[in-house]
């Protein structure tokens, strides 16, 4: 291993004249509590991704270290951050605190690279399964651009500064686990981040990770704006306790992946539904047995052969060997050509496959050519008004301005364009079943009026249109605006702006941008979307935090405080646990210096 000889090339040296006597005692007596979250429990549980110390997976661990910030109620003792490089030593002694609301990035030389499974491990002093303390995690490949792993927190209520956090409601924090177990992060699930997207951040070239206290206060919230309760308030050596950070994958000499191979629709396929799901074959690459992987594919439909002017392009790390082509997208009755070549985890492509073509379906949808599907179109003498101007909506259907029924029968939807050079030219509901659970949000799982596919075509290659979506009935406070995308697959359109009843709403889109799922500025936008809510987001999560600790706060374990103190029998989360801890510190004579030095290559 490059740097670093076990755990023998850290080396603990204590002042000679040590005279100091510490007594500690600490018992917990816990009641057995089935685990109540969804997320993966304590270490050496079933179903844990816990990362020891020990496994070895772990290839290397961080070098270096720069920008050390530590944050408020920390002692001098604990601000060494050499302590966090080398190996972790899974005690609750040898590591660097970041105090409240404090930070450090780590560098690694050489940098880290996206393999299959997690990459890295960040490992914590935790005494416990529950006392965690908990940090965001960040990822840089040039120092200034960093990306924060997603996270979420399902803890309840305030956690005191001796209180418990049950495992199984927090995730993609760093301090999950208790010393000697790291928590594991997976570079892959950045691959759908904008910096990622736009090449500022390289996930094959990762020199920083920067690790980020939570202050348990209430002020700190998840990626979903949800509050992070974790022990507060900590003294002395509050808040992150770093331990290390270790290495699973590294760069190494890389080769092309093999050129893929077309399933699915064969070549020559006849009468191909226009809601169509491409298929592609297994990824292959010479360098998997080293971590390498299938990380994108590039996908390209076109009227020619030659591509020169794709009708669809689109390179994502989310569509890999199955791509659903909006039925807005493409027309009856046209012979189509479609292609792909695959990239591994370093970025480099495969030769194209071979070009296959289709013709889609004679059949037409849509036999009096308004855009809209017969099948769903409302009746002629329907009085429905859903944009409220005093019109029935069926009089009102144009270039700008359609109605229909929608698929899952909860209503008629109208959508409309603001800019009267821009033309809807095909519009339906359809069911969202085909699209896949993949992207940077979970798939909805409730979608009312199904999702609204449509082309629009706009004035000039590049511009952006405004629509409006006016529903049947106002749309619960807890539905979103949903969007499926071949590159980032689902996610939350926050753009959207619902009225003020939430009966429309208004959103943007760029031609050739984002929300644009052919991916390419010329003149059409494709967009599906919808309004759904995510049943995962509102579940009532029994409370794993625990309140009441009244007075001053706790101190983090692995500091207490010079005078002898007794916390008695104290009753933790109504009567769940009592606490007894007694620790002493006795002084004899001179002063005690503790250090740990690094025998770091030269």
């Amino acid at each position: 291993m490059p740097g670093w000889n076990g755990h023998g090339d850290k080396v603990n040296a204590m002042n000679a004249n040590i005279k100091i006597v510490f007594c500690c005692c600490f018992i917990i007596t816990l009641a057995a509590t089935a685990a109540a979250g969804p997320y993966a429990p304590a270490a050496n549980k079933t179903g844990s991704t816990a990362v020891s110390m020990d496994d070895p997976a772990i290839i290397d661990w961080a070098s270096g270290w720069v920008d050390y910030v530590p944050g408020g109620n920390l002692a001098s003792t604990w601000m060494n951050p050499q302590e966090a490089l080398g190996p972790a030593e899974g005690t609750s002694f040898d590591v660097v605190s970041l105090g409240s609301g404090g930070s450090i990035t780590l560098t690694f030389d050489p940098p880290l690279s996206n393999g299959s499974g997690w990459d890295f491990a960040v490992f914590e002093n935790s005494f416990s399964d529950t006392f965690l303390e908990l940090a965001y995690v960040e990822v840089s490949s040039d120092g200034v651009h960093f990306i924060r792993f997603d996270n979420d927190s399902l803890t309840a209520e305030p956690v005191g500064g001796f209180g418990a956090t049950d495992p199984t409601n927090i995730d993609g924090f760093g301090g999950k686990y208790r010393q000697g177990f790291g928590t594991p992060f997976d570079l892959e699930d950045l691959s759908t981040k904008d910096d990622v997207l736009d090449g500022l951040v390289t996930l094959n070239e990762i020199a920083y990770v920067r690790i980020v206290d939570i202050i348990g206060d209430g002020t700190f919230l998840d990626t979903s704006g949800d509050i992070v309760w974790d022990p507060y308030p900590t003294a002395q050596s509050a808040g992150f306790d770093l331990d290390a950070v270790g290495v699973r994958y590294h760069q190494f000499a890389n080769d092309a992946p093999n050129q893929p191979a077309l399933e699915s629709p064969e070549d020559g396929s006849q009468d191909i539904p226009l809601d169509i799901t491409l298929v592609s074959g297994a990824f292959s690459d010479a360098n998997t047995a080293e971590g390498d992987f299938h990380y994108q594919t590039h996908w390209q439909v076109s009227l020619d052969s030659s591509f020169a002017t794709p009708l669809l392009d689109v390179v994502s790390p989310v569509s890999l060997n199955t791509l659903v082509i909006p039925g807005s997208l493409l027309t009856e009755d046209v012979l189509y050509y479609w292609r792909v070549r695959y990239f591994d985890s370093y970025g480099v492509g495969s030769e194209w496959s071979e070009t296959y073509a289709f013709n889609t379906t004679v059949t037409s949808r849509d036999g009096n050519g308004n855009g809209i599907p017969d099948a769903q179109e409302l009746d002629g003498a329907s009085p429905v008004d859903l944009d409220q101007n005093g019109m029935p909506d069926v009089s009102q259907v144009d270039d700008r301005f359609k109605v229909l029924n929608t698929i899952d029968g909860s209503g008629p939807i109208a959508l409309e364009t603001r800019n009267p050079n821009d033309i809807i030219e095909v519009v339906e509901s359809c069911t969202p079943d085909a699209y896949p659970d993949e992207g940077g949000a979970s798939k909805p799982e409730d979608i009312q009026y199904g999702l609204l596919s449509f082309r629009l075509r706009v004035q000039n290659a590049g511009a952006m249109a405004t629509v409006v979506v006016y529903f049947s009935d106002p749309l619960p406070d807890t539905y979103n605006w949903y969007k499926y995308d071949p590159v980032k697959g689902w996610y939350i359109y926050t753009g959207a702006v619902f009225s003020a009843d939430r009966r429309s709403l208004t959103f943007s889109l760029i031609d050739g941008g984002d929300g644009d799922a052919d991916r390419l500025a010329n003149g059409i936008i494709v967009d599906p979307v919808g309004a759904g809510s995510n049943g995962a987001g509102v579940v009532i999560v029994p409370t794993s935090g625990s309140a009441g600790i009244s007075g001053s706060g706790g101190v983090c374990f692995i500091s207490a405080a010079a005078d002898a103190f007794f916390i008695d029998a104290m009753e933790i989360a109504g009567g769940r646990w009592l606490l007894l801890l007694c620790i002493a510190l006795v002084p004899i004579g001179a002063r005690f210096r503790y250090r740990k030095s690094l025998l770091l290559p030269r």
